[in-house]
């Protein structure tokens, strides 16, 4: 009876031992798997655009000869790619007269723009009295 009861307890430490070691392999192998699933996440780093506005203002004053102020989001992210529009318009009046639209292309927030004209509200013409 000593010898069974001997070999039970031999048998159950060995059991144990084995849940303990595959627990611990499971949970090994499913954390990898997790890391592997998830995607790293890439951080967005935002840029002021001051520079872009006071460089778009300063070119256009001069091209155009009166004075003009560019709105551009205040922050943009510096990935490269990124675009975005500023409005430009004549500070007299407040009337926008064109569209910059810039590119940021290098890896320090380098960029560069163009501009357009501003389309021009059509007309809408009121039908003649009958």
């Amino acid at each position: 009876m000593k010898t069974l009861v001997n070999v039970l307890l031999g048998l159950i430490a060995v059991a144990v031992v084995a849940a303990v070691v595959l627990f611990f392999t499971t949970r090994n192998a499913e954390e990898e798997a997790n890391e592997a699933v998830a995607p790293p996440t890439e951080k967005i780093v935002y840029i002021s655009t001051k520079g872009v506005v006071t460089s778009i203002e300063r070119r256009l004053t001069a091209k155009v000869g009166i004075p003009l102020a560019a709105q551009c989001p205040k922050e943009v992210s510096d990935k490269i790619g990124t675009t975005f529009r500023c409005n430009v318009r004549r500070t007299s009046d407040d009337r926008r007269l064109a569209i910059a639209k810039v590119t940021i292309n290098g890896p320090r927030g380098q960029y560069k723009w163009t501009s357009k004209p501003a389309p021009r509200p059509t007309a809408t013409a009121t039908p003649a009295p009958s």
